[in-house]
């Protein structure tokens, strides 16, 4: 009878060690994705980016290459970084929101000006009645 006993308490015993593994030991975590640090980009490398395409946006006249120059990097270290951004979702997002807001900058800066300088159309003589 003690053996029954002791055998139905290790039972129990063992199924709640078994739950509480399930419920605690076992859970799945929320966890963000690990980012290789080969695939991190850094705020200046970010800003460069931005900067490189603002400024290709702003003179279509201007190259990769002159912009790049003149910033000291070659092409094959920007497409490095070009490459590791597009990787991450949230830069692209970040990316593209800023150079959207930039050109829309531009086009409220120039609206003006060009409107200023469209002639101002003449309005029109009143039509005269014939007399009879």
């Amino acid at each position: 009878m003690a053996s029954r006993i002791g055998g139905m308490v290790l039972g129990i015993v063992a199924v709640g060690v078994l739950v509480g593994a399930l419920l605690f030991g076992l859970r799945p975590q929320a966890q963000e994705p690990d980012e290789n640090e080969a695939d991190q980009v850094s705020p200046s490398e970010l800003a460069m980016y931005i900067d490189v395409y603002t400024a290709m946006q702003a003179d279509h006249d201007l190259t990769l290459e002159t912009i790049l120059a003149q910033k000291g990097v070659s092409l094959d270290q920007f497409r490095i970084i070009e490459r590791r951004i597009q990787k991450n979702d949230r830069l692209v997002r970040k990316v593209r929101d800023a150079l959207q807001a930039q050109a829309k900058a531009r086009t409220d800066a120039i609206a003006p000006a060009a409107q200023a300088a469209a002639p101002v159309p003449k309005p029109a003589a009143p039509a005269s009645k014939p007399t009879h």
